[in-house]
């Protein structure tokens, strides 16, 4: 730390990177995760947390079922590891940043991700409990000490973490472990949040919130809770650290064969894992058992497999289909809610919780799976027309400036004298 500092003292401060700086393709790719993350929130948003300990399925239809298990093979788990991995390929673009301006780095990144964790601690505070944001404020910690990490640590941790939680269901089997909470536990805490957030008050759905997060977090002396979550979730985010430190995302054109032959293999086994949990998850026992069972663990363990290899294999999917004058046509209507995640992360939170809880529509408990689909679609939709339009004026979402503000110090540019529609940079190597 002092050589960076001797290195770089009196070096000019890092300023926010223009609109025109930006990699589309990480911009696609946010808006992309942006679409999956409303769709697997949905059901968060619209009923309770423990719906699944009840005697019978909420939304026994069939056409309810099969839009579960669908939008579950496409999305769970893939949207929010896009997230992460290019949370952690973001910290590699700003230290090269700051390489090339010698500029110091930790100062600004730790005031970046503690703005993070003041945001993300607001929104499961005040408005829903499925907030990421601080996750990613706190790994982000231990990602700033692992930037300069080799690639064998990296790779060690990549191991520990994704093998650690199936470690401990293995441990929880084998030894018949007692359950955190009961059955009876989740079953209360569904009829009693079906009655906060469908009824009431605004104060009583905070401390519904606050209380769901205490109980998480004390598990983890347990060994439950949000640890597992912190580790899933910090998996892709080091194969994130990992890929910007090659730049593996800045020159798709010419690694093309690699790319394609990482996309199938990914792929393949990553949709096996995919469906695999998703179809033992629509036919689970109901009411479900008491206890570790292998057929949780199975399931529980396929999830993990399919997070990692299907957001490898959709970066790679979408990275070569932007090579093609057709994909650029389709995927680039997702750089524009791309640009400015956070704002429409929070948008998502904000409109759904208005349509669901008792102080909006009052639609909480009675919207199943195959609507809550719908209506996800729409509100993306709605944010890719909002977007186009606010970044038609403006060179940042309106959060994402004040993000900056606060990070940098000092209030960027905001409005823009003309702004063209986002264009992709054709990369395809030339013709020989």
């Amino acid at each position: 730390m002092a050589e960076e500092q001797s290195e770089t003292e009196g070096a000019p401060p890092l300023t926010p990177v223009a609109p025109e700086e930006r990699n589309p393709l990480l911009d696609v790719l946010r808006g992309f995760a942006l679409l999956g993350i409303i769709v697997m929130n949905m059901p968060g948003f619209s009923v309770p947390d423990g719906i699944s300990a009840l005697d019978e399925h909420y939304f026994p239809r069939l056409y309810d079922r099969v839009a579960e298990t669908v939008t579950s093979i496409v999305f769970a788990g893939k949207a929010n590891s896009i997230f992460s991995f290019l949370f952690g390929l973001g910290l590699t673009v700003q230290m090269q940043r700051a390489e090339a301006s010698g500029a110091r780095l930790t100062p600004l990144y730790l005031r970046r991700v503690a703005v993070l964790f003041l945001v993300g601690a607001a929104h499961a505070i005040f408005l829903w409990n499925g907030d990421v944001l601080h996750t990613y404020a706190v790994l982000g910690l231990f990602l700033l000490a692992l930037r300069r990490a080799s690639d064998r640590l990296v790779f060690g941790l990549i191991a520990i973490a994704f093998l650690a939680p199936t470690v401990r269901s293995m441990i929880g089997l084998l030894l018949q472990e007692a359950p955190p909470h009961p059955l009876s536990f989740w079953v209360a805490m569904a009829h009693e949040h079906m009655r906060i957030y469908s009824t009431g008050t605004y104060l009583e759905q905070i401390g519904a919130r606050l209380a769901i997060f205490a109980d998480a977090y004390a598990m983890i002396r347990l060994g439950h809770g949000m640890i597992w979550w912190y580790l899933s979730v910090f998996v892709t985010m080091l194969l994130g650290l990992y890929a910007g430190k090659k730049r593996l995302l800045e020159d798709v054109a010419s690694n093309l064969p690699r790319i394609r032959k990482v996309l199938w293999i990914s792929l393949s086994l990553g949709i096996a894992a995919s469906v695999g949990f998703s179809l033992l998850f629509a036919f689970r026992p109901m009411p479900p058992p008491e206890g570790w069972t292998w057929y949780g663990f199975a399931a529980d363990l396929l999830f993990r497999v399919n997070r990692p290899l299907l957001c490898i294999a959709y970066i790679a999917a979408i990275a070569l289909l932007l090579q093609t004058d057709r994909g650029k046509r389709v995927l680039l209507v997702l750089a524009s809610p791309g640009r400015m995640p956070l704002t429409n992360y929070l948008t998502q939170s904000l409109i759904a919780t208005t349509l669901f809880y008792s102080y909006g529509f009052g639609w909480y408990g009675k919207v199943g799976p195959l609507l809550g689909t719908g209506i996800a679609v729409a509100i993306f939709a709605v944010q890719v027309v909002w977007s186009r339009f606010w970044l038609a004026r403006f060179r940042y979402g309106p959060l994402e400036w004040l993000w900056r503000a606060a990070t940098y110090g000092k209030l960027p540019p905001m409005r823009l004298a003309q702004v063209p529609a986002p264009e992709l940079v054709d990369v395809r190597a030339p013709a020989s």
